[in-house]
């Protein structure tokens, strides 16, 4: 069973962890639960003053780039969090989602690559949904060298109100933008997304 969905997100398929620190140094933010999360990214000039930009295109560039991170990086510490209930985290939402919304069977290098990950990283994933009785590993019947993954019998239940848990964030958080906003932010994180793609 294959199918094809959405397209990778600007960053990635839920690429890597969170970052977080204990304390709150200039450039980090208090977030949700007890997280801090850094509020730039490593070339934002605005966290060395000696490179600050005086510039005002570049000045304008920077801000744009520190929302981009922002965004991305607080959008995810709330994913986590809500998924932390179900002990997932938004990397390993990312590897049920391919598997309920693209197709079961897939090997772990067909996931790796849909992901934009390492094997590594995906073999540490894959362990934490076994052991959590999430998916089970399956010899490949065309390959026997590889493994092909398929969801538990239990998993689509529990997805479903995963499913509804985020969809509430969601409605909460972007409901409080007009439709105008909306289309606004899809055409141009959309326009961002294919320049990225280009380079």
């Amino acid at each position: 069973m294959r199918g094809r969905n959405d397209a990778p997100s600007p960053a990635g398929r839920d690429l890597g962890d969170m970052t977080f620190v204990q304390s709150f140094p200039t450039g980090w933010r208090k977030a949700a639960g007890n997280a801090t999360i850094r509020t730039f990214d490593f070339h934002d000039s605005h966290a060395d003053p000696m490179t600050q930009a005086t510039d005002p295109v570049q000045q304008r560039e920077d801000e744009f780039t520190r929302l981009v991170f922002d965004v991305s990086r607080l959008w995810r510490v709330q994913i986590n969090e809500i998924l932390s209930a179900f002990d997932l985290t938004a990397s390993a939402w990312a590897v049920l989602r391919i598997l309920r919304d693209e197709g079961e069977g897939r090997t772990q290098k067909e996931i790796a690559g849909e992901l934009g990950i390492e094997g590594p990283t995906l073999v540490k994933l894959l362990d934490g949904l076994e052991k959590g009785d999430w998916i089970e590993r399956r010899i490949s019947e065309s390959d026997r060298r590889a493994k092909t993954i398929w969801l538990k019998p239990s998993a689509g239940t529990r997805m479903s109100e995963a499913d509804h848990m985020l969809a509430q964030f969601r409605h909460a958080v972007i409901g409080e933008m007009t439709d105008e906003e909306k289309r606004d932010y899809i055409q141009l994180s959309s326009k961002l997304r294919d320049l990225l793609r280009s380079h």
